[in-house]
């Protein structure tokens, strides 16, 4: 059970990790979108929206995983006769 409890932990913070990652770059996306939007409105630009929808399922998915490495524990290890 604690493998489980430390490969459930490690997987969910570098899952956060990566969503934060995309957060950063999807601000800047969003940032530099607006801008193009007011400078120049006959030209289309990319939408970042899915970018949105895939940063936020990673984040879900690493915050259950990393609280689901933590409530499960690490415990005492018992030996076994």
């Amino acid at each position: 059970m604690q493998v489980l409890s430390r490969a459930a932990l490690l997987l969910g913070v570098v899952i956060v990790l990566i969503a934060a990652f995309l957060l950063v770059k999807n601000v800047i996306d969003i940032n530099q979108l607006h801008a193009v939007a007011n400078a120049n409105r006959s030209k289309d630009s990319p939408s970042p929206t899915n970018s949105i929808l895939l940063m936020t399922g990673l984040t879900l998915a690493g915050g259950f995983l990393s609280g689901l490495g933590l409530s499960l524990g690490w415990g005492r290890r018992t030996p076994h006769p």
